[in-house]
């Protein structure tokens, strides 16, 4: 349970809608999200990266919201190419949480899942393919092992529709067309939909590469068109950049010009927003 003054900062529903849509649910009566997080977290889905770090600085030591703090910043590490730096920001995440009980608190397990699917999607980025399927499971596992009180969809929920998104990353990347085209309807079931619409796009984003790696381009354009509208409707501009640069990958001529010019665009206000694209340089 939190103190008097974790509660203090509780998210307005306001918070909450910002960061995960509608029809996420309330608090709960566990634990309340951290307004500074869930400030944090909206910031960052709109490309607001130096805001969200801003939100989220006063979030440290051990506990839940440090933990998710520091899954938030290896989250904006990995959109600008840092896997090897968010690796280390994930353990920390892990560790944060060294010897919480969470068998009967859905936030702390959300967030305990998180910082394995943070640490699979890293090595997912450097190429060690067997090290996500196995960190992927057992963040799977904890899901499935949780036996307490149903949280709203901001916990796990959302964390298992995470590690859907990197088991089919992963399947992707690795070359396996047959798991890439599994992976493709699951994301189909998965998908919270346009009341979320920030999980929506990314759903779509990535579920176009899984059908992609499966082998159906069409489709896959469709897909990642789709996840795109999404993401400029809602001014998601992570989600956009990406959008664009899958959609440039899967079409040519014009079209791709269109969509490498617009992801360059998007790269110019996202470093003026605090990220770091050097590595794409």
């Amino acid at each position: 349970m939190q103190t008097a003054a974790w509660m203090s900062d509780s998210a307005s529903p306001g918070d909450i809608a910002a960061a995960f849509g509608a029809a996420v649910g309330d608090a709960g009566e566990w634990v309340p999200a951290h307004g500074a997080w869930a400030k944090g977290v909206a910031s960052a889905g709109e490309g607001a990266f130096a805001a969200a770090r801003t939100a989220v600085g006063q979030l440290r030591g051990p506990g839940v919201w440090s933990s998710a703090a520091r899954c938030l910043e290896a989250s904006m590490l990995r959109q600008t190419g840092r896997h090897r730096l968010a690796s280390a920001v994930d353990g920390a995440a892990v560790a944060a949480l060294a010897g919480m009980a969470d068998d009967a608190d859905p936030v702390a397990r959300a967030f305990a899942v998180d910082g394995l699917v943070g640490l699979a999607a890293d090595a997912l980025g450097t190429g060690r393919y067997a090290l996500a399927h196995t960190l992927i499971a057992r963040a799977r596992a904890r899901i499935a092992a949780y036996r307490g009180p149903q949280g709203p969809w901001w916990t796990l929920d959302r964390a298992a529709l995470r590690c859907t998104w990197v088991a089919a990353e992963t399947a992707v990347y690795s070359g396996d067309g047959p798991g890439a085209r599994a992976a493709a309807k699951a994301l189909a079931d998965a998908d919270p939909g346009v009341a979320r619409p920030r999980h929506h796009a990314k759903t779509l984003l990535v579920r176009a590469a899984a059908v992609a790696g499966g082998g159906d381009s069409a489709t896959a354009l469709e897909l990642a068109l789709r996840g795109h509208e999404v993401s400029v409707a809602h001014d998601l501009r992570p989600l956009q950049w990406a959008g664009a640069r899958l959609a440039a990958a899967l079409t040519d001529g014009e079209s791709r010009n269109r969509f490498d010019w617009e992801a360059d665009s998007v790269v110019a206000v996202l470093t003026a927003r605090g990220a770091d694209f050097s590595r794409y340089a």
